[in-house]
């Protein structure tokens, strides 16, 4: 049993860590490429249109209406969100956060109808979120957690098991 616990906790780092990397090239590359958030917007505006239509006109609206008037933001805040989630999910600090920023980006970009490789990055973000604890026993947050559980009172529901 310790044996699958072991191989359970190692699939779940190496998910982390690769997704952690795959998060910190993406924003890397917008900053050594330089980004431009308004072509792809526009494009998703593109796909918003006709009878096989990939965007939804809800997303469509909200892209013409904030998105666009809003693309130098845009532009700065997606190559630091993907630099910084890759950055936490690799030092597994701040991990849950890091994952819903990063599931947060995931969805909005297959929103735009961009497929590639979103509903793996999705899925496994979800698959870390639903191991609770166990996607970052092995880094950072660990130690942060034994330390604040340590530093607290006992607490009766503590003694359940789960």
């Amino acid at each position: 049993m310790k044996a699958l616990h072991i191989i359970g906790l190692g699939l779940l780092t190496i998910i982390r860590l690769w997704l952690g990397i795959q998060w910190f090239i993406a924003g890397i590359g917008k900053y050594i490429n330089g980004f431009d958030a308004k072509p792809f917007l526009e494009g998703a505006l593109a796909k918003s249109t006709g009878e096989d239509a990939l965007v939804s006109s809800w997303y469509a609206t909200w892209i013409e209406q904030l998105a666009l008037p809003n693309v130098g933001l845009i532009n700065a805040l997606i190559p630091f969100a993907e630099l910084v989630v890759g950055i936490l999910l690799i030092l597994s600090l701040l991990t849950v956060p890091a994952l819903v920023v990063g599931s947060i980006m995931n969805l909005n970009y297959l929103l735009a109808g961009t497929i590639a490789l979103n509903p793996l990055f999705l899925a496994a973000s979800i698959a870390l979120l639903a191991a609770g604890r166990f996607a970052y026993h092995i880094g950072i947050d660990h130690w942060i957690m034994r330390w604040y559980r340590s530093s607290q009172q006992p607490h009766p529901l503590d003694r359940i098991p789960v």
